[in-house]
């Protein structure tokens, strides 16, 4: 099942932060989404998952417009999205936290919530964190945990938005192994980021933003080339780092 972004205007005001972007993500691929700051990257994740609605144009899944419906709707149908700053409930235990998705879904039966999100907490390398309140992680930890929180429902669309943001090296590379896991078992990841050594290393296609226009999509070879890329994005450090 694709997921399709057709031409997809959004306005705040007198500020157009997209403006007609059109991209599709099949299923199975490992996208990357990048961009400088103000480019429309979360504005676009926000208009996905129903926290915006777009002024114009459309996002289907499938063929289903889900433009309309509520951000609790859209993850129904398998699309999970993570935040710039983690939103886990931090008087809760790590377990607790991975409980929550799936009981309010409702689907799986307790002791089946209960044998998930042990499995889960062993994926995320959490398992010695299980009674641990959430508090007490740190900002990686955190970060694996609201992922975690999102596998508990099986989405078949991850949207990620800067997950490796302020993530010590050791668990940025536990996040990105973790990651390319889920990726061969065939979700799709649409991943936001500004690290850019992550990003061509586990993305299989990047596509570009600037002030909300679809500057250019390709792999991340032909994108490493593009002299718009390298300029307005990448910078001339690039190479150096």
């Amino acid at each position: 099942m694709m997921l399709t972004v057709d031409q997809v205007t959004k306005n705040f005001g007198g500020l157009q932060a997209l403006s007609g972007v059109s991209v599709s993500f099949p299923r199975g691929e490992f996208v990357g989404l990048i961009g400088p700051n103000g480019s429309g990257k979360t504005t676009l994740l926000n208009c996905i998952t129903g926290l915006y609605r777009p002024d114009a144009g459309a996002v289907r899944l499938g063929e289903e417009n889900i433009s309309h419906l509520p951000p609790h709707r859209i993850y129904r149908r398998g699309i999970g999205r993570t935040f710039q700053i983690s939103k886990v409930f931090n008087r809760l235990t790590v377990l607790d936290n991975l409980r929550i998705p799936a009981l309010t879904e409702g689907r799986l039966k307790r002791h089946e919530v209960n044998d998930r999100s042990r499995e889960i907490l062993e994926q995320i390398k959490l398992e010695h964190h299980g009674r641990t309140n959430a508090e007490n992680l740190s900002g990686g930890q955190k970060k694996l945990l609201e992922l975690g929180m999102i596998m508990m429902t099986d989405p078949r669309f991850l949207l990620l938005d800067e997950p490796f943001g302020g993530v010590h090296p050791e668990l940025k590379s536990q996040l990105e192994e973790y990651l390319c896991q889920l990726n061969r078992e065939g979700k799709t990841i649409v991943l936001v980021s500004h690290e850019m050594p992550s990003v061509f290393k586990i993305c299989q296609r990047l596509v570009v933003l600037d002030h909300g226009v679809l500057v250019t999509e390709g792999s991340p070879e032909a994108v490493r080339s593009d002299e718009r890329v390298i300029n307005a994005y990448l910078g001339g450090n690039y190479d150096e780092a």
